[in-house]
């Protein structure tokens, strides 16, 4: 990912997997392709990666901070992973990442269960994970350049802490 998804090539892809340029094409039809079904594989990671911590948590407040926790672990766990997907995501595969953001529906879930139980405010569930998800992953990006200089510890409870308000 230094490159970006349209930038690499399929023979800077091989030369990293240890294959020839060929191989690539006797299972995908073009790199497209590839990069749609990495993207496929890694955002099922991740979904899987949420939902399994989110089975720990019962109210609607724990279920919020646990993800916001979860995907702190996960950017820092998994970091390539979780690069790629919010690199793909908010760039060249963006059309086709749209509506195959599962965790995205985890987060829609979370805030759908708050309100019903009045936890959260009426609001647009979608514009509210919008929210949500870019505060999470704009402190992330900002954490991994190194712009923000602030123990781990500490900046997860603030992350929760404004997604909660947002929600508020």
């Amino acid at each position: 990912m230094k490159k970006g998804i349209r930038a690499t090539t399929t023979k800077d892809i091989a030369r990293r997997a240890n294959i020839s340029e060929g191989t690539i094409y006797r299972h995908f039809l073009s790199k497209d392709e590839l990069a749609n079904e990495v993207f496929e594989k890694t955002s099922q990671v991740l979904y899987l990666f949420l939902k399994d911590r989110l089975a720990l948590c019962t109210t609607p407040r724990e279920r919020l901070d646990c993800y916001v926790r979860s995907l702190f672990d996960f950017a820092r766990k998994d970091h390539k992973k979780y690069s790629f997907l919010f690199a793909a995501h908010q760039t060249e595969l963006r059309r086709q990442t749209r509506k195959k953001t599962k965790h995205m529906d985890l987060l829609v879930e979370i805030i759908m269960q708050g309100q019903m139980y009045g936890a959260f405010r009426a609001v647009d569930r979608h514009l509210a994970a919008t929210m949500v998800l870019g505060t999470i992953t704009q402190t992330i990006f900002y954490l991994k350049n190194g712009d923000i200089r602030v123990n781990f510890a500490d900046i997860v409870p603030e992350v929760q802490a404004s997604c909660l308000k947002i929600l508020n």
